[in-house]
């Protein structure tokens, strides 16, 4: 028994050592403290990552249009409206771009081919049940381009606005739905 002594004494003396006091009383430089030593802050250095796109900015985006503006009642109908011209040309780059963009927007209640087949699209199938089914796209042949543009943008009575979709990419859904149905 004698010889595990030195064992016992050396753990009971550490024990003993270790349990007088706080970490912080020991002298600085025997041990530095973590909260003490130099240290990077979050995001310290490193450009923002930048948003997500089709994400709303910060400072919002422009106001829908209420019940005492002029156009609040059919916005697509306004004078002004009619002849507001496409700026973006409707090249393959933007027909691609507003294919996807119809894809993100436009297909959950109009179906990928523009009919709104209540079949297709399980949201068209409950606006019909409730008496409000979205219409067939293929009517778009009958409007303008400006008037396309204000029915994504402002709504009509039985569909939202969507405002959020960028300016750019509105008139690129146009150029899109001017390739899945054309006049005559």
């Amino acid at each position: 028994m004698s010889k595990h002594r030195p064992s016992y004494v050396i753990a009971i003396a550490l024990t003993v050592f270790f349990s007088l006091g706080c970490w912080e009383q020991v002298s600085p430089e025997w041990f530095a403290q973590m909260k003490e030593q130099p240290a990077l802050q979050a995001q310290e250095g490193i450009q923002p990552l930048m948003p997500p796109e089709g994400t709303v900015p910060v400072g919002g985006i422009a106001p829908r249009i209420t019940g005492s503006h002029p156009m609040a009642a059919m916005p697509m109908f306004a004078p002004e409206v009619k002849d507001l011209a496409n700026p973006v040309a409707a090249d393959a780059a933007s027909i691609a771009r507003g294919e996807k963009m119809y894809g993100i927007y436009c297909e959950l209640c109009h179906a990928d081919d523009g009919m709104a087949s209540p079949d297709k699209t399980p949201i068209a199938g409950l606006l019909a049940k409730s008496g409000a089914p979205p219409f067939p796209l293929s009517t778009t042949v009958a409007y303008s381009d400006g008037q396309l543009y204000t029915k994504i943008r402002y709504g009509k009575p039985l569909m939202p606005g969507y405002p959020q979709i960028p300016s750019d990419d509105r008139w690129h859904i146009v150029n899109y739905l001017r390739t899945l149905f054309k006049k005559g």
